[in-house]
C-alpha cells in the first residue's frame, strides 16, 4: 500500500466512524421524540435542513461543480433515500436503538447480492455462504416464533436492504461526483419526494420540539455526508469495520437515554452479522 493510499484508507476509516455516530445519534433523538410527528415530516424536515446547511457550500464554491452527468442515478438514489428513510424512522421509533443497528450490519451482505444481480459482479460460493450465516444471525437476533416479529423488525430489514441498493449508487456515483454535490442532490430531491405526503400530514411542532428535530436531520445529513467521503476514498474491506462501533455506540445512547440495553441474543447476532460480513468483503476482495 502507498503512502497515499494508506493516508485515504484511514482519512475512509475516520469519516465511517463519524458516520455511525452520527447515525446512532440520529436514530436515538427519534426514538425520543417517540412518534410524537409523522414520518413524512421528519423525512421532510431532514431534507430540508440537509438543504439549507449544503446550499452555503454549494453556493461559495464554483456552481459548475453541479453539472453532473449521472442525473439519472442521482434521481434513482433519491427515491431508495425516500424509501430507506421512512423505514429507518419508522423502525427506530418501534424497536431499541441497538437492535435496530445490530439487524443493520446485514446491509453489506445485501451489498453482495445487489452487486451481483444489477452490476454483475462475480460472487464466489464462499461469498453467498457468509451471507446466509449473516441472515442466521439476523435470525437470531428477532428469533421468530419467540419473539413476535414486529413491524419495525420489518422496516428495520428493508432499510438495511435499501441502503445496500444506495450504496451501490454512491460508488458509481462518487467516479463522477464529489461527497458534497452527492449530498446536495439526494438532499433536494428527495425534499420534493416528501414535501406533498409532508403537507398532508403536518402536525406543526411545539417550541421545545424544534432543537430535538433540527438535530435530527443535521446528524443524520452529517452522516450521508460522512459516508459519501469515506467510500469514495477507500474500499469496503478498510471501512466496514468501523460500522461495528455503532452497536456498542447505540447501545451507550440507548442506555443513557431510555434504559434500554441489548441482550446477549442481540450481541450474539450482532457479531455473526458481521463477521460474516467482513469474510464476504474479504472474499470480494480476492477477486
Amino acid at each position: 500500500m502507498t503512502d497515499a493510499s494508506y493516508s485515504n484508507a484511514v482519512k475512509g476509516a475516520i469519516w465511517m466512524l463519524a458516520a455511525s455516530f452520527c447515525y446512532v445519534l440520529s436514530a436515538t433523538l427519534t426514538r425520543y421524540l417517540a412518534g410524537s410527528y409523522p414520518t413524512f415530516e421528519l423525512t421532510f424536515l431532514r431534507c430540508l435542513v440537509g438543504v439549507i446547511v449544503l446550499t452555503p457550500l454549494v453556493l461559495r464554491g464554483d456552481l459548475g461543480q453541479l453539472k453532473t452527468t449521472a442525473f439519472p442515478l442521482h434521481c434513482v438514489r433519491a427515491v431508495l433515500t425516500y424509501i430507506a428513510i421512512l423505514l429507518w424512522f419508522y423502525a427506530t421509533e418501534k424497536i431499541p436503538v441497538g437492535d435496530f443497528f445490530a439487524i443493520q450490519f446485514i446491509s453489506p451482505l445485501f451489498t453482495i447480492a445487489v452487486a451481483a444481480i444489477l452490476l454483475r459482479e462475480k460472487v464466489s460460493a464462499k461469498s453467498w455462504i457468509a451471507a446466509l450465516i449473516g441472515f442466521a444471525g439476523v435470525m437470531l437476533i428477532i428469533r421468530p416464533g419467540y419473539i413476535p416479529v414486529s413491524l419495525g423488525v420489518i422496516a428495520a430489514l428493508g432499510t438495511a436492504a435499501a441502503y445496500a441498493f444506495i450504496n451501490t449508487c454512491i460508488k458509481v456515483l462518487s467516479r463522477h461526483d464529489s461527497p458534497t454535490v452527492m449530498t446536495f442532490y439526494v438532499n433536494v430531491l428527495v425534499l420534493v419526494l416528501a414535501a406533498i405526503p409532508a403537507y398532508l400530514t403536518w402536525k406543526t411542532p411545539i417550541v421545545a420540539d424544534w432543537p430535538i428535530l433540527i438535530a435530527v436531520a443535521l446528524s443524520a445529513t452529517l452522516a450521508q455526508f460522512c459516508v459519501a467521503s469515506s467510500i469514495s476514498l477507500a474500499d469496503a474491506r478498510v471501512v466496514q469495520p468501523m460500522n461495528f462501533l455503532r452497536m456498542p455506540i447505540a447501545a451507550a445512547m440507548g442506555f443513557m437515554v431510555f434504559g434500554e440495553f441489548p441482550d446477549l441474543w442481540t450481541w450474539f447476532g450482532a457479531v455473526i452479522i458481521f463477521g460474516a460480513a467482513w469474510y464476504a468483503v474479504q472474499q470480494g476482495k480476492k477477486k
